[in-house]
């Protein structure tokens, strides 16, 4: 079930960081880069954006991006991602077109498999150089790390499917 991966992996470990919360981080170097003074974050304004701190604002759209990753995901097994559900107006009832959704199963599929192949180099370096400066533990890193991986693999799985059940099979008269 490739929409559980970034549903029920992803979300539940980002919602704590994202509020503030440092479940599987490092208290103090967490707090720093929460409120955008340290690792990568230093560039927003220092009272946030819109007064919600920087980090909340990053872990708020990589929520949201998993989230709707996973209605993409739920979508390419779902009847409801070949036709649009009736409550929906104007396209009510109506056949879903194919690229809609395979357009950013496309895409994403090639981001978590592109970011994939970087992990054979990223994780012996996160190891190697890990410190308590590091907001985020490896412990945290690994928690999330079979979750990813899963979801590379379900996601352009789905997506593949969802083309086969969708394609138009043209057939030639011989002769």
């Amino acid at each position: 079930m490739g929409w559980a991966a970034p549903i029920l992996g992803f979300v539940p470990l980002h919602i704590p960081w994202m509020l503030g919360i440092p479940f599987l981080a490092n208290e103090a170097s967490f707090d720093a880069w929460y409120h955008g003074r340290a690792h990568g974050t230093e560039s927003f304004p220092e009272d946030g954006i819109l007064g919600i701190p920087a980090g909340a604002v990053y872990l708020g759209v990589l929520t949201l991006l998993a989230v709707l990753g996973g209605i993409l995901s739920l979508g390419l097994i779902s009847g409801w991602g070949l036709v649009y559900p009736r409550w929906i107006p104007v396209l009510g009832g109506r056949r879903v077109p194919p690229w809609f959704p395979l357009t950013p199963t496309v895409l994403g599929s090639a981001l978590l498999v592109g970011y994939s192949l970087t992990l054979p180099v990223q994780i012996p370096r996160a190891i190697a150089e890990a410190s308590p400066d590091d907001p985020f533990t490896l412990t945290g890193a690994f928690v999330g790390l079979p979750v990813f991986l899963a979801w590379m693999i379900a996601l352009p799985v789905a997506g593949w499917s969802y083309y086969r059940r969708t394609r138009r099979v043209t057939t030639t008269a011989a002769g």
